[in-house]
This record gives C-alpha cells, sequence and structure tokens, in this order.
C-alpha cells in the first residue's frame, strides 16, 4: 500500500491531532500531513 497524505482527526484539534500531525512530519517529511477536529470552535485555532 502506498500513499502521501495523512490526516489525523480527534475532537478538537487542540492537542492530539496537532501532536499527532508533528510526530508523523518529522517521521516521514515526504508526506503530507495535516490535522483536523469534529467539533472544534469557530475562530480558533490547535497547536
Amino acid at each position: 500500500m502506498s500513499f502521501e497524505k495523512i490526516l489525523v482527526v480527534c475532537v478538537g484539534n487542540i492537542c492530539r491531532s496537532p501532536i499527532g500531525e508533528a510526530l508523523l512530519r518529522k517521521q516521514h517529511p515526504n508526506l503530507i500531513v495535516k490535522s483536523a477536529g469534529l467539533s472544534g470552535i469557530s475562530g480558533r485555532r490547535g497547536g
């Protein structure tokens, strides 16, 4: 299996998914990694 994009998702995109994104980017710099939340607060950015 081969892929080049990863989306890490948690509830609020405040702690878990941004940390997962950072760790994956460090381990796999050739991949496109983004994070998202299911119920984020409008106007508030995680990380």
